[in-house]
Protein backbone atom coordinates (compact mmCIF):
# COMPACT_ATOMS: atom_id res chain seq x y z
CA UNK A 1 0.00 0.00 0.00
CA UNK A 2 1.52 3.54 -1.05
CA UNK A 3 1.10 6.63 0.60
CA UNK A 4 -1.74 8.88 -0.96
CA UNK A 5 0.25 11.70 -1.35
CA UNK A 6 3.11 10.18 -3.28
CA UNK A 7 4.46 12.30 -5.26
CA UNK A 8 7.65 10.47 -6.73
CA UNK A 9 8.42 6.63 -7.13
CA UNK A 10 11.37 5.56 -8.27
CA UNK A 11 12.23 1.92 -8.40
CA UNK A 12 15.05 0.23 -10.06
CA UNK A 13 16.42 -3.06 -10.69
CA UNK A 14 13.57 -4.46 -8.86
CA UNK A 15 12.69 -8.48 -9.63
CA UNK A 16 9.69 -9.69 -8.16
CA UNK A 17 7.21 -6.99 -8.82
CA UNK A 18 4.59 -7.57 -11.37
CA UNK A 19 2.39 -4.59 -11.45
CA UNK A 20 1.90 -1.38 -9.78
CA UNK A 21 -2.13 -1.68 -9.97
CA UNK A 22 -1.94 -0.16 -5.77
CA UNK A 23 -1.34 3.58 -8.00
CA UNK A 24 -5.01 3.53 -8.88
CA UNK A 25 -7.05 2.98 -6.08
CA UNK A 26 -9.70 5.42 -3.97
CA UNK A 27 -7.02 8.23 -3.42
CA UNK A 28 -5.67 9.01 -6.55
CA UNK A 29 -2.07 10.07 -6.52
CA UNK A 30 -0.64 13.44 -7.34
CA UNK A 31 2.08 11.71 -9.10
CA UNK A 32 4.43 13.81 -10.39
CA UNK A 33 7.64 11.38 -11.51
CA UNK A 34 7.65 8.23 -12.37
CA UNK A 35 10.84 6.57 -13.11
CA UNK A 36 11.03 2.82 -13.90
CA UNK A 37 14.45 1.05 -14.67
CA UNK A 38 15.83 -2.55 -15.09
CA UNK A 39 12.25 -3.82 -13.19
CA UNK A 40 12.68 -7.23 -15.01
CA UNK A 41 8.91 -8.78 -14.34
CA UNK A 42 7.30 -5.51 -14.05
CA UNK A 43 4.37 -6.24 -16.57
CA UNK A 44 1.69 -4.09 -15.91
CA UNK A 45 0.67 -0.39 -15.75
CA UNK A 46 -1.96 1.13 -14.33
CA UNK A 47 -5.05 2.04 -17.16
CA UNK A 48 -6.74 4.72 -15.52
CA UNK A 49 -6.16 8.67 -16.57
CA UNK A 50 -5.80 10.23 -13.26
CA UNK A 51 -3.11 8.15 -11.96
CA UNK A 52 -1.22 10.14 -14.89
CA UNK A 53 -2.91 13.53 -14.99
CA UNK A 54 -0.15 14.75 -12.82
CA UNK A 55 2.53 13.10 -14.28
CA UNK A 56 5.88 15.69 -15.68
CA UNK A 57 8.79 13.31 -15.51
CA UNK A 58 8.27 9.35 -16.76
CA UNK A 59 11.06 6.97 -17.67
CA UNK A 60 10.91 3.32 -18.41
CA UNK A 61 13.95 2.03 -19.03
CA UNK A 62 15.11 -2.08 -19.06
CA UNK A 63 11.52 -3.52 -18.62
CA UNK A 64 11.46 -6.01 -20.83
CA UNK A 65 7.59 -7.47 -19.28
CA UNK A 66 5.98 -4.33 -20.41
CA UNK A 67 4.95 -4.78 -23.87
CA UNK A 68 2.75 -2.00 -24.16
CA UNK A 69 2.33 1.19 -22.47
CA UNK A 70 -1.46 1.70 -21.22
CA UNK A 71 -3.38 3.29 -23.52
CA UNK A 72 -4.31 6.24 -20.89
CA UNK A 73 -0.61 6.64 -20.31
CA UNK A 74 0.32 7.18 -23.90
CA UNK A 75 -2.37 9.79 -24.70
CA UNK A 76 -0.49 11.86 -22.07
CA UNK A 77 2.76 11.21 -23.54
CA UNK A 78 2.48 14.64 -25.14
CA UNK A 79 2.43 17.07 -21.88
CA UNK A 80 4.92 15.09 -20.33
CA UNK A 81 7.75 17.04 -19.99
CA UNK A 82 10.49 15.31 -19.30
CA UNK A 83 10.69 11.52 -20.25
CA UNK A 84 12.85 8.97 -21.42
CA UNK A 85 11.67 5.56 -22.47
CA UNK A 86 12.97 2.95 -24.11
CA UNK A 87 12.71 3.30 -28.31
CA UNK A 88 9.49 0.35 -28.15
CA UNK A 89 7.33 2.14 -26.22
CA UNK A 90 7.93 5.60 -28.22
CA UNK A 91 6.66 3.84 -31.19
CA UNK A 92 3.33 4.84 -30.21
CA UNK A 93 4.28 8.32 -30.19
CA UNK A 94 4.73 8.61 -34.14
CA UNK A 95 1.02 7.90 -35.27
CA UNK A 96 0.56 10.71 -36.83
CA UNK A 97 3.66 10.54 -38.67
CA UNK A 98 3.50 7.42 -40.36
CA UNK A 99 6.66 5.87 -40.98
CA UNK A 100 6.49 3.92 -44.11
CA UNK A 101 9.01 1.22 -43.10
CA UNK A 102 10.34 0.36 -39.72
CA UNK A 103 13.54 1.37 -40.74
CA UNK A 104 12.64 4.94 -40.16
CA UNK A 105 11.78 4.36 -36.40
CA UNK A 106 14.79 4.82 -35.07
CA UNK A 107 15.76 8.06 -36.74
CA UNK A 108 11.95 9.46 -35.53
CA UNK A 109 12.89 8.20 -32.23
CA UNK A 110 16.11 10.19 -32.54
CA UNK A 111 14.73 13.61 -33.66
CA UNK A 112 11.58 13.23 -30.91
CA UNK A 113 14.60 13.01 -28.14
CA UNK A 114 16.19 15.76 -30.02
CA UNK A 115 13.30 17.82 -29.85
CA UNK A 116 11.92 16.86 -26.35
CA UNK A 117 15.68 17.74 -24.48
CA UNK A 118 15.67 21.05 -26.62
Amino acid sequence: RLPAPLKRLFIMGNSGLTSLECLSGEHPPSLESLWLERCSTLASLPNEPQVYRSLWSLEITGCPAIKKLPRCLQQQLGSIKRKWLDARYEVTEFKPLKPKTWKEIPRLVRERRQACRS
